[in-house]
């Protein structure tokens, strides 16, 4: 019976037949806690064991060093428990790495199932030299860690150390919070109370929840999964894991001086699901009483306008009608390009033979015939254009490309949004099926977990997008029967003669837009990383692209950009700002800025020409030509447009220095810097478009007025919490912790969602702006209101 713990210890240590001696090659000896043991091994892998009684409760920890231990004659200890059975070897080789001592905790007795009321562990130690040794056990005291009473610790690579936490019958929750001083890098992981415990550096992750971390950490624990857990912390050899700098590893084994770390562990109860209910409500009662509002204007407000509407209708028709009749049916000027009927002239057409004599004298080129004023050539080189000239298709078919928008975008919103859920989901069953916490960016110290989430609270803080955006949707249609009720009414002259030209495709497209960032932000923020950060910002470029489309189309409504032009170069840049995730390079800058300046000159032409200049060499150099030898060489010094061309300087200044700033800083969060010209040039465009309105006398109604305000001060709030990040996907999981913060609304909210909460305000008031922008231009007519 002596000789079975022998044999066992050689099968498992050894694994040498010819190790085998006998009785007489164990030594034993009776132990007593907290007493350091020093001597030297035996010759020939004689046994040096030391036996140690203990009680159930009792936890253990035993320290133990070699200074001439090496790999050629290293010390072999095993700690032998009733149940389990730990081995070390001195020297630790960890990643070429070399310790000469080490500690280890033993796996509480309270978890065993053989206690027979007389436990005991043994220390073996053997060598085929002798080896000197000092080691020592104690017992823990404060191993189980309770709540709201924070523990000091220390760790280092060779002596990892593990914590128990038994949940309470109160509890459905808990946050653990891991603070240090030291950015030395660390693993954090979270286990079943069960044997063996997994505390080694390449152990660690096999089991349970893991994260690493420098200064700061935090896991919230739901006890549906643990009822009891370890709590262990392994400190690694170097800071590769948590540290974008990676150290060089010797390329020998090589002895280090324990890196020791201190740290700070506490654990607090986390808001269960009852406290939930009120900042989840709050925010569905927030985003309702928008609502009461938005009906309570329409049913009130709205019906106030139309009435107005109708009565400065009525009366600047009946005060033309008293002009008309006054001057007489001589002076009376149709409006040429609506009211003349050129399919006379097109269906008196000369004869062939007059057309012949013409050509041949070469007159018929000298002479622009009547239909010729209808050209978009002849229209569009007025200086003083009007919307009236830009609008002189039929209304259905630019109705109709309008309409393509709403069309496309939801054929690549259910193509594009499918397989993004789809995917997000199937991510978050890896991360819990794994244990890996560092697949996912989130705001570990306000995560607050529901069903499948990790972090529920940054999920549901996007229903501002979808609300608002269904609500857009609504506000948009509303305004539509509003105007098509007014056109009923004045059927011959509204929607041919005065106001702006009413098409509403491009606001369909944009509501649906912003639903679907809603729909994609949550989805992204199921598991947030830099594999699916696009899915967050792609609908925002959209968004951004639209804004401007439809600003430019209030006065353009001839000569706006297609559909599928527009979403073209829209996936061309979320094609660049996947790129820019994973090839942040200086060939990939240089290819950006490129195509940046190369789309920045394109706009830019077609912006001041109207669409008139095309990239002809020919033509360029006759122009040039021409200019030089006529007696107004000086004029091309001279902008036709000065308008175009100063709002045009100023914008591509400020794109041309947004565009310098990334090549300079080469920023590692390449899709955020992108989002920053989209946003940007909507917000200058849109402020050019008020100034110019003040430009030419028109004003902005109160309505106007108030989205303009409070647009500003949702974006100005909202840009504020952007900036103060609480995680940031560019950095490694543990130095993103480090920018980890509590929840500051509501015990449930974070910077990030109140970012979702006001971004999503300012967007609905910066559109419905741009919705009601030209109310005040309703009974002007087209030929009145200028282009620019």
């Amino acid at each position: 019976a002596t000789l079975l713990p022998f044999f066992l210890f050689l099968l498992l240590h050894f694994s040498s037949c010819d190790l085998l001696k006998s009785e007489s090659m164990l030594v034993t000896e009776g132990a007593i806690f907290d007493k350091n043991y020093t001597g030297t091994t035996k010759e020939d892998g004689e046994l040096s064991v030391f036996h140690y009684s203990v009680t159930q409760d009792d936890v253990v920890r035993i320290r133990m060093t070699s200074s001439h231990a090496n790999q050629s004659t290293p010390l072999l200890a095993v700690f032998r428990e009733p149940a389990t059975i730990i081995s070390v070897q001195l020297p630790i080789m960890i990643k070429n790495y070399m310790y000469n001592s080490t500690a280890r905790t033993l796996c509480p007795y309270s978890l065993s199932k053989q206690y027979d009321g007389n436990l005991t562990i043994s220390v073996e130690l053997s060598s085929h030299r002798p080896i000197d040794y000092a080691f020592s056990a104690t017992i823990i005291q404060n191993f189980l860690l309770t709540e709201n009473t924070p523990l000091i610790a220390s760790a280092s690579a060779s002596e990892p150390v593990f914590y128990q936490f038994n949940f309470p019958s109160y509890l459905d929750s808990v946050v653990i919070w891991i603070e240090s001083n030291t950015s030395i890098c660390m693993t954090v992981s979270i286990q079943k109370a069960e044997c063996p415990v997994f505390d080694l550096e390449n152990n660690v992750i096999s089991g349970g929840m893991h994260q690493t971390m420098t200064k700061s950490g935090s896991i919230t624990v739901e006890r549906r999964f643990f009822e009891k857990f370890f709590v262990i912390f392994v400190i690694r050899p170097n800071d590769d894991e948590c540290s974008t700098m990676e150290e060089i590893i010797p390329p020998h084994p090589h002895y280090m001086k324990p890196r020791e770390k201190t740290f700070r562990v506490t654990i607090q109860a986390a808001p269960n699901l009852v406290d939930y209910v009120f900042p989840i409500a709050v925010t569905f009662g927030g985003f309702l009483f928008i609502y009461i509002i938005a009906v309570a204007f329409v049913l009130t407000m709205g019906t106030v306008e139309k009435r107005a509407m109708v009565m400065e209708g009525r009366a600047l028709l009946n005060a033309n009608r008293e002009d008309d009749n006054e001057a007489g049916p001589s002076s009376r000027q149709p409006y040429v390009t609506d009211r003349f009927d050129y399919s006379v002239l097109e269906n008196e057409q000369p004869s062939s033979s007059s057309y012949q004599d013409l050509e041949e004298t070469g007159s018929l080129r000298s002479f622009d015939t009547v239909p010729d004023c209808r050209d978009k050539l002849v229209v569009r080189q007025n200086r003083n254009l009007t919307v009236g000239d830009l609008s002189l298709k039929p209304w259905k078919t630019r109705d109709k490309k309008y309409n393509r928008y709403v069309v496309s975008l939801l054929t690549i919103a259910l193509f594009y949004g499918l397989p993004v859920v789809q995917l997000v989901l199937t991510w978050q069953d890896t991360v819990r099926l794994s244990g890996n916490l560092d697949l996912c960016w989130y705001n570990f110290r306000c995560a607050r977990p529901f069903s499948v989430f990790f972090a529920f609270n940054n999920v549901i803080s996007n229903i501002g997008y979808i609300s608002l955006g269904l609500l857009f949707l609504l506000m948009v249609k509303e305004r539509e029967i509003r105007y098509r009720s007014l056109c009923k009414l004045f059927p011959e002259v509204l929607q041919r003669d005065y106001g702006l030209p009413h098409h509403n495709g491009l606001m369909y497209a944009i509501g649906v837009a912003v639903v679907m960032e809603g729909i994609l932000s949550a989805s992204y923020h199921i598991c947030p990383s830099s594999s699916n950060y696009q899915f967050d910002t792609s609908f925002m470029y959209i968004i951004g692209l639209l804004g401007m489309l439809k600003i430019y189309q209030l006065r353009h409504p001839d000569i706006n950009a297609n559909a599928h032009v527009s979403f073209a170069i829209a996936a061309f840049f979320i094609f660049i700002a996947m790129m820019g995730v994973y090839l942040n390079t200086i060939p990939f800058w240089i290819f950006f800025a490129l195509s940046y300046l190369i789309t920045m000159f394109l706009v830019s032409v077609e912006f001041y020409f109207k669409g008139l200049w095309r990239l002809n060499v020919m033509e360029i150099l006759r122009s040039i030509q021409y200019t030089f030898v006529s007696s107004k060489w000086c004029s091309c010094l001279v902008p036709a447009y000065p308008g175009r061309f100063l709002f045009l300087v100023i914008g591509n200044s400020i794109n041309l220095g947004m565009v310098v700033i990334g090549l300079i800083k080469r920023p590692k969060d390449f899709p955020s810097f992108l989002l920053g010209p989209f946003i940007a040039n909507l917000f200058l465009y849109l402020l050019y478009y008020i100034v110019m309105k003040f430009v030419h006398r028109e004003r902005l109604r109160t309505r106007a007025i108030a989205f303009l305000v409070l647009a500003f001060v949702c974006w100005f709030s909202a840009g504020w919490f952007f900036l103060h990040n609480v995680s940031d996907w560019s950095e490694t999981p543990a130095n993103s912790r480090e920018m980890n913060h509590d929840c500051i609304l509501l015990s449930f909210y974070d910077n990030h969602d109140v970012w979702h909460f006001l971004s999503s305000i300012a967007i609905f008031m910066s559109f419905s702006l741009i919705n009601c922008v030209d109310d005040d231009l309703q009974w002007v007519r087209r030929d009145k209101i200028a282009v620019f």
